[in-house]
């Protein structure tokens, strides 16, 4: 490992974070992987590309992660170092399949299908995945970018940028003028993908931002009354002729309104105030000191007339895995106790057309979202509660997820955070309203239900699919001309 390269490398992996949300310098994504793949393709060991794999995934996660300090140092350095063995494995293979490929064409191949692969892993393993420095999500400013996600989702996004990086590469190894060339025309390809529409029902819909008070003297129980009260009397200033529907965030209704009659009695005041339907996020005890996290169609009676539990938890944040065995760490204090996860997908009819609620950490997952559109949701709520991170660029990077799962589905989407930033975002991904960190208020946009979607709604994962089975066809390659 030569200081030099090591040097390129780290700076790619800090300009890559820098690609993302809050800082959103996206043309970055273009070529900041471009030094770890010149730096692996030369006269390296497999350890050694191994380690420019560590150091480029420790910079990359380092900047891209890091308000998960928040919690703690210790929460922060597992997650940067767990995450950074996935870059290790990237970049030991790729030495590989680059030597083995013999060739430019190779070499130029290989890194979007294995980098697509060990992305469609990390959102799978371990405890469920985690999506988090997913390339689509860095191009959510660069609209023309974003286009090809619904013809293959993020990953088609991936693929191209990580295909640029390799034709960037190509062309400083050789001073290749052809990869040049054919960099700038995978930058401007995707500008031929049409842009999604929607031309289904029209419909107003209200984001009810309650707002977390941040130095509250009071109890838990005092503050989450408080926080649902927020809720209610702000929907109770809606115009009833001005919305068709209403959206709460994850956490509004903290407190169990079935054994809490406050609770109860703040949302039946809202609804029958604003006399529409409304989505409400709460939680529901659960046998054995667990809850569940929900969210809730309201009639505009102030009737629960269906519910959704969350399918997908947050490892370490709503339950803690093998908690007898690592209970002991005093860090998972922090999470006294497990939620329990739900089985269904569900799909509201509300406002006169099919909504497809998740919530919060669910919505990061293309693939789980996807389900829901392709099972009949037309329109999508993303119920979050980011208030843990303070102003940090955690917000801004979940809002960017959103915009990349309306661009795949070709779908409104309705994202609603407790204390911001929520916002309404169109189906070719742009923001037509928002509500900044650390404010109440409402946010009231023209929406409408989706009349079809988009050809990776209904076909789903092809593209990591396929870049799987190329990655096998790889290593049958490496190891029969090694």
């Amino acid at each position: 490992m030569t200081r030099v390269h090591a040097g390129w490398v780290l700076a790619g992996g800090a300009a890559l974070g820098l690609a993302f949300p809050e800082a959103d310098f996206g043309p970055l994504a273009w070529i900041a992987v471009a030094p770890l793949l010149l730096a692996v393709t030369g006269e390296t060991s497999s350890r050694v590309a191994a380690g420019y794999g560590m150091l480029f995934g420790i910079t990359f996660f380092g900047v891209l992660l890091a308000w998960l300090s928040i919690v703690g140092y210790l929460a922060f350095v597992l997650v940067i170092i767990l995450e950074s063995t996935f870059m290790a494995l990237y970049a030991t293979l790729y030495r590989s399949f680059a030597h083995a490929a013999r060739g430019s064409a190779g070499r130029i191949i290989a890194a979007p299908v294995l980098w697509v692969a060990i992305e469609f892993l990390r959102a799978h393993v371990p405890a469920g995945g985690f999506v988090w420095g997913q390339l689509a999500q860095s191009q959510h400013e660069v609209g023309w970018m974003l286009r090809p996600a619904a013809l293959g989702g993020g990953w088609l996004v991936a693929f191209i940028v990580i295909a640029i990086n390799a034709l960037v590469a190509e062309s400083l190894r050789r001073r290749n003028w052809r990869a040049a060339c054919g960099a700038l025309a995978l930058v401007v390809l995707p500008v031929l993908v049409p842009q999604n529409s929607s031309g289904g029902k029209p419909l107003r819909v209200a984001i009810v931002q309650g707002n977390v008070p941040r130095d509250f003297a009071g109890s838990s129980f005092d503050k989450h009354i408080e926080i649902t009260r927020s809720h209610s009397e702000l929907t109770q200033q809606l115009d009833p002729d001005a919305v068709d529907l209403v959206v709460w965030p994850e956490s509004a209704m903290n407190l169990d309104f079935r054994q809490v009659p406050e609770v109860e009695l703040l949302l039946l005041d809202a609804a029958r105030a604003v006399g529409r339907p409304m989505i409400v996020g709460g939680n529901l005890e659960a046998p054995g000191d667990r809850y569940r996290v929900m969210a809730f169609q309201v009639s505009p009676e102030g009737e629960v007339i269906d519910s959704y539990q969350k399918t997908h938890l947050v490892p370490f944040g709503e339950y803690v895995p093998a908690r007898g065995a690592i209970g002991w760490i005093p860090m998972l204090d922090q999470v006294p106790r497990d939620a329990v996860a739900g089985k269904e997908r569900t799909i509201f009819d509300v406002a006169g057309g099919s909504v497809a609620p998740v919530i919060s950490f669910e919505g990061d997952f293309g693939s789980l979202v996807r389900e829901r559109i392709a099972e009949g949701g037309r329109m999508l709520v993303v119920a979050t509660n980011t208030s843990t991170w303070g102003e940090s660029w955690a917000s801004a990077q979940h809002v960017a997820f959103s915009r990349v799962r309306a661009v795949e589905n070709g779908v409104w989407v309705v994202h609603a955070a407790i204390s911001g930033i929520s916002a309404v975002i169109a189906p070719d991904g742009r923001v037509t309203g928002s509500l900044p960190l650390w404010t109440a208020g409402t946010l009231v946009r023209n929406v409408s239900f989706a009349d079809s979607i988009t050809p990776y709604a209904r076909m789903g994962d092809w593209v990591p699919w396929g870049c799987i089975i190329g990655v096998a066809a790889l290593a049958v390659l490496a190891v029969r001309r090694r």
